[in-house]
């Protein structure tokens, strides 16, 4: 009888896959959520219905509505429920009020992570997601 050895069905686990204040690779993200985080935050909530951006617009109306409430100092709202379906989609760690707290004290990190937490996500997908190796099998 033979006995087979396997990896774990899931690679990764429930962190997310890029530290919050690993915000400065690549330096084109970096650059606009820093400097045009309504931008960044309009891609990524439009990566997440369309992840190859086949009908994305650079100004488009989530990157209006978070320009809209980040002159009244209230995107980081948005920025929150955006975090909140991105850890719910992935299985990720957290609570609405990490979500809340990140996003109002860090604005900047906060839409860099998601961005890059999609895309990664994304092209683990497309790439046919986590594949487990064959099984050893033991002759006796």
């Amino acid at each position: 009888m033979a006995e087979k050895a396997s990896a774990p069905a899931v690679a990764g686990g429930k962190s997310w896959t890029h530290s919050f204040w690993d915000c400065f690779s690549p330096i084109d993200t970096c650059l606009c959520g820093t400097f045009l985080p309504c931008f960044l935050y309009g891609r990524t909530h439009a990566r997440l219905t369309d992840p190859n951006l086949e009908k994305h617009s650079d100004v488009n109306g989530s990157c209006c509505g978070f320009c809209l409430l980040a002159y009244c100092g209230c995107a980081g709202i948005l920025q929150a429920i955006q975090r909140g379906k991105i850890r719910d989609a992935h299985g990720i760690e957290g609570n609405g009020c990490m979500d809340f707290v990140s996003s109002c004290c860090c604005p900047c990190c906060s839409v860099i992570q998601s961005e890059k937490e999609v895309v990664a996500r994304q092209q683990v997908a497309a790439s046919g997601g986590y594949q487990p190796t064959q099984g050893m099998a033991y002759q006796q």
